[in-house]
């Protein structure tokens, strides 16, 4: 069998290649500071903001819904490597919205950083992501805690301020794949009352963290995986089921026909929002 640093690379180099195709394609620099009224078509751009958490400025793509106002208030997705995100979420978005499956909502996919570290044979975005056993004052060490509260504290709060997204929890979902669905799941343990849903693919490295959760403050969790996957990435999506349903908390677990796949991701991600929607 691989040994986890082997399987580590491995599905490194493949989200890499991922990334690798879907950065080439144009988008809009334009930034919509202030929404428009009565516009025809939705917006989907890239926007920047600058974190003094992580001292650099982050990309966001953005997704803002056809009659885009800034005098209502969206629910909102939030996710995990925005550089991935491709028309194709646009059009299936426009048609969920269009024939009233899902309501207008606003997307930020917040970009990771795909900085190579060269000795390590690793990007910075896994450091920001995973959870280390051993945390330490040292950069790498401490890059998780910082991208986290980026993440909770800047991203939320500039969206809120530029897009009129909702800071309710339950107006709040979260969408990851792979070592982003990881980060995700370690959100939902340390801070279970900032989201009500996450929409988590290809859990890739798990956690180590007790898992918090009872029937009473538990978030929804739909939980995908591909049935072509390592086996760790199996048991991580089925270690969180047993708990779910040991603590008697619904969740949705669905193995997909296939392995470590954006287009599966995107999918998976695409079908569970009426879902999630006709649950409120």
């Amino acid at each position: 069998m691989m040994k986890r640093t082997t399987k580590t690379l491995i599905y490194s180099l493949c989200f890499i290649s991922i990334l690798g195709t879907f950065s080439l394609q144009k988008r809009s620099d334009s930034k919509l500071k202030t929404g428009p009224n009565n516009q025809r078509e939705s917006h989907f751009f890239v926007d920047t903001i600058y974190s003094n958490k992580l001292k650099q400025e982050r990309l966001l793509t953005v997704y803002l819904p056809k009659n885009f106002d800034k005098k209502k208030t969206y629910p909102v997705v939030y996710a995990t490597d925005g550089q991935i995100i491709s028309d194709a979420y646009v059009k299936a978005l426009d048609s969920l919205i269009d024939k009233k499956m899902i309501p207008e909502i606003v997307f930020i996919g917040v970009h990771s950083n795909e900085t190579w570290i060269t000795s390590m044979k690793m990007e910075y975005r896994y450091f920001e992501y995973v959870k280390q056993k051993v945390q330490n004052s040292d950069s790498l060490s401490s890059r998780f805690n910082a991208h986290f509260d980026f993440f909770i504290d800047e991203v939320f709060d500039y969206a809120q301020k530029t897009y009129s997204v909702s800071n309710l929890r339950e107006d709040r979902i979260f969408h990851g794949s792979s070592n982003g669905a990881d980060f995700g799941l370690s959100l939902a343990i340390e801070r279970p009352d900032l989201i009500g849903s996450y929409i988590l693919c290809s859990l890739f490295q798990g956690t180590k963290d007790l898992y918090p959760w009872n029937d009473k403050n538990s978030p929804n969790f739909y939980i995908y995986y591909g049935d072509l996957e390592f086996e760790d990435v199996k048991l991580n999506a089925q270690n969180l089921e047993k708990y779910l349903k040991y603590q008697n908390i619904p969740y949705y677990l669905k193995c997909y026909e296939g392995d470590h796949e954006r287009k599966k991701w995107e999918n998976e991600f695409i079908n569970t929002l009426p879902m999630i929607f006709n649950k409120m």
